[in-house]
């Protein structure tokens, strides 16, 4: 029997709702039912104290508006967000789920934007925002800089992440302070070699990035949510957007997304003598 017809039915509808919560690699199902679900080869587990804001009207990639899900302070997404902000991708998706059938409807998607925390740290509330909405607004791609403007080693600037030239492998972590970090090796290239580069933990699915190198002391923008102590990180050079560093450093000047070449004074403070 179809979804609509258990949904629709006054005697026949027993529906559970389905969070699955991504962030990064680590992928968390949750159910709003008192007993867990198995739908397919998932286990959606039940949580005490799993609630939601309402939706509005709209489908489950409409521009509908965030919405705010509340679960216990000890919850392990909510727990990545104690001391920082997870470098990866974080999302939810929303299913309802119809007993009779096992059927399923998808209701809500979007992306993680907040997490804070209520009632002592015995609450935590998961601000969503759903995936249409993030794209909607009209921001500047690209701003008239000497400056590039792509990020690091992404699609447009085009520098291989996995290049043994920009990277150190397996480098042992033998410190942490907050945001600070020991990375054996991360002096070989003197200071600043990695600053505005990233740091990636073991697994590969988590980074962070780097603000300051001296020597083999890494300060990072945020620390890991898990510490890297004792395991082995890679560590990707880092870069200042300049033109200079894009030929020198990567050679890779024919994919500097910035206007190097703008003049520096500014005709309309300075006027037009010299």
């Amino acid at each position: 029997m179809a979804f609509d017809t258990f949904e629709e039915g006054l005697e026949t509808s027993r529906p559970a709702e389905l969070y699955t919560i991504t962030v990064g690699s680590q992928v968390y199902r949750y159910t709003s039912a008192e007993d867990s679900i198995t739908d397919g080869a998932s286990t959606f587990t039940a949580l005490e104290g799993l609630e939601r804001s309402s939706l509005s009207a709209g489908g489950p990639t409409d521009n509908i508006g965030a919405i705010s899900i509340k679960v216990p302070g000890t919850n392990a997404v909510a727990a990545q967000y104690v001391e920082g902000v997870p470098g990866q991708l974080s999302t939810v998706e929303i299913d309802r789920y119809q007993r009779g059938d096992g059927s399923t409807a998808r209701i809500f998607e979007g992306k993680i934007r907040a997490v804070t925390f209520t009632d002592g740290g015995n609450t935590a509330e998961i601000e969503v925002l759903p995936s249409f909405e993030a794209i909607s607004r009209e921001i500047p791609r690209f701003k008239f800089s000497s400056l590039c403007n792509n990020v690091l080693y992404d699609a447009r600037c085009q520098v291989d992440d996995t290049s043994a030239s920009f990277r150190l492998s397996a480098a042992a972590c033998t410190a942490v302070s907050g945001r600070t970090i020991t990375v054996t090796g991360a002096d070989a290239n003197g200071d600043g070699h990695y600053t505005g580069g990233f740091v990636e933990n073991a697994a590969g699915d988590d980074r962070r990035l780097i603000l300051d190198q001296t020597g083999t002391v890494l300060t990072l923008l945020l620390p890991f949510t898990d510490s890297p102590l004792g395991t082995n990180v890679t560590v990707l050079a880092g870069c200042d957007h300049t033109i200079d560093t894009c030929q020198s450093k990567f050679d890779n000047v024919v994919n500097f997304g910035g206007f190097p070449f703008v003049p520096t004074k500014n005709i309309f403070s300075s006027g037009l003598t010299t």
